[in-house]
């Protein structure tokens, strides 16, 4: 079982009521099973929502320190939004676990879903979002997949 963030399997469920739907994601996960989840909804967040910054982080360990509550999720209003981000997030560790999830194929630059430790990413983003902290804590292995630059309605 792949577990894949909802946006990348084409649900609208970005911050801005868009998807990420991808073509790279569609190849990586021919023939297999999948679990196509959004931590975000999830948390009780809706489509769509302000967009959510990383507070007081450490790049790299952004989701592992909101987790701890080191560190929060500020929305552009400046509401921390870290709770719903938290619960969405170990809601969704915990369905893939129950499920049998050993790779999980994530949306880049997400503050819930992202995985760039390295900053490698040209076009920025968190090291570590908050879901990618929780399953790689379970042992899951987590892929970021970089999404198309022009996002589709």
């Amino acid at each position: 079982m792949i577990l894949v963030s909802a946006c990348l399997m084409g649900q609208p469920v970005r911050y801005d009521g868009r998807h990420s739907w991808s073509a790279r994601v569609q190849e990586l996960i021919q023939g297999q099973q999948v679990l196509a989840l959004c931590p975000e909804v999830l948390g009780g967040l809706g489509t769509p929502r302000p967009p959510a910054r990383f507070a007081g982080a450490t790049f790299g360990r952004e989701g592992q320190e909101v987790i701890a509550g080191i560190a929060s999720l500020l929305d552009e209003q400046g509401i921390d939004v870290s709770g719903s981000f938290v619960k969405g997030a170990l809601a969704v560790a915990k369905l893939a676990r129950d499920s049998g999830v050993r790779l999980a194929l994530l949306k880049d630059r997400s503050p819930s879903c992202g995985w760039d430790p390295r900053g490698e990413n040209p076009r920025g983003g968190p090291g570590q979002g908050v879901l990618s902290a929780a399953l790689l804590a379970q042992g899951i292995e987590v892929r970021e997949i970089r999404a198309a630059a022009k996002y589709h309605p």
